[in-house]
């Protein structure tokens, strides 16, 4: 299917049974696909050991029911419980029959109990193997690659914008060849009123999502500035969603509240850094955050309200924010070298209208007009 044929964009989901291959080949696999050796890392000595004893979880079966658990993890070592289901009349309890201890400077491996055989056996066919764990993360990434958004809060369906859904046929591609029964799904969409409201409620529940958990984490965090800006580069890929469906959906009125959400995200940022490290000029954060316009801020001294009423005033006609904003930038009115200068821009003068500003008028969702 083509990229004309696909049209406005596409509906993906995906079957995958269990699967286990070779690390090393399913890294190659995905560099002959076009992807990264890295997308699909191999398993830590821990990882392997943790699918192995999991592997004995099996809460479905009627009889001899298993429950893995955790026991202790510490630096040195962590250590897995397998307990069987077991049975008195009417009275049923798990007991821990089994026990798995792993080393985690020498990365021995121990076990005592009822399925010492059993867990030794399982051990080795873990061992640098990619499993379906593995591929569902990449299969994720993908989607994230692409700029797809959830169709349903649980996951499961995504919608991908028809211009990167070459990418979701690679990873098919890939897909045959580590698991000839695994499968993706594409279903094109069609471009209508209803379908692209949908699309967006999508986008907006995503960045949503994304905004509340990294201004979480910040206050979460005491002092590494490091992870203050992790939290702050998942703020800059929400701003960076939004400009994709922004471009692909094109009613930016629809974007008015998010831009204000993401810059609240980013003064979240800045006002941590200052807590961290309070006088310590924090450039990089103000230029890759989007502190302005605030950064993206009206030069020459001038105010975001100020540009808005000269490009108004210039053309003489009511505009949609978006080409306000391209003409201010085109005339030296605004900079737009912040993270989400659309957002900051359009953020500064909706908010200067909220607080009375009657020069101003908006006349139709995302169209502003000089007052009369």
């Amino acid at each position: 299917m083509t990229t004309k044929e696909m049209g406005f964009g596409v509906n993906v989901w995906w079957t995958l049974p269990e699967t286990s291959i070779d690390g090393i080949r399913a890294q190659t696999l995905l560099q002959k696909h076009g992807f990264e050796a890295s997308d699909m890392k191999l398993p830590s000595k821990i990882e392997e050991v943790s699918r192995a004893v999991q592997s004995f979880h099996d809460r479905r079966s009627k009889n001899n029911r298993r429950i893995v658990e955790k026991v202790l993890d510490t630096p040195d070592e962590v250590i897995y419980g397998i307990l069987d289901r077991t049975q008195s009349g009417e009275k049923v309890a798990f007991s821990q029959k089994t026990t798995v201890r792993m080393d985690k400077n020498t990365g021995s491996v121990t076990v005592e109990g009822t399925l010492q055989d059993e867990v030794y056996k399982v051990l080795p066919e873990f061992k640098g193997k990619i499993t379906d764990q593995d591929v569902r993360g990449f299969l994720r990434d993908v989607i994230k690659m692409c700029f797809g958004v959830a169709k349903r809060p649980s996951g499961g369906i995504y919608f991908v914008p028809a211009k990167f859904a070459g990418i979701v046929e690679q990873a098919q591609a890939l897909l045959s060849e580590i698991n000839g029964g695994a499968r993706i799904y594409v279903e094109r969409i069609m471009d209508g009123t209803h379908e692209r409201q949908n699309v967006w409620e999508s986008v907006e529940a995503d960045v949503e999502s994304r905004l509340a958990e990294a201004v979480a984490a910040i206050g979460q965090i005491e002092r590494r500035a490091s992870a203050v800006m992790g939290q702050r580069d998942k703020i800059t890929e929400a701003a960076n969603l939004m400009k994709v469906y922004q471009a692909l959906l094109g009613e930016e009125a629809k974007y008015e509240s998010l831009a204000e959400k993401i810059e609240e995200a980013v003064k979240v940022v800045t006002d941590k850094m200052n807590e961290i490290q309070p006088g310590v000029p924090n450039t990089t954060t103000a230029k890759k955050a989007g502190k302005a316009p605030v950064a993206g801020k009206a030069r020459a001294g001038g105010t975001v309200v100020a540009a808005v009423l000269q490009v108004l005033v210039n053309t003489g006609k009511a505009m949609t924010s978006k080409e306000i904003m391209d003409e201010a930038v085109k005339l030296g009115l605004y900079s737009s070298d912040c993270a989400a200068p659309y957002e900051a821009f359009v953020s500064s003068f909706t908010k200067a209208m909220a607080k009375g500003e009657k020069r101003i008028k908006r006349i139709g969702r995302g169209i502003y007009q000089i007052a009369a």
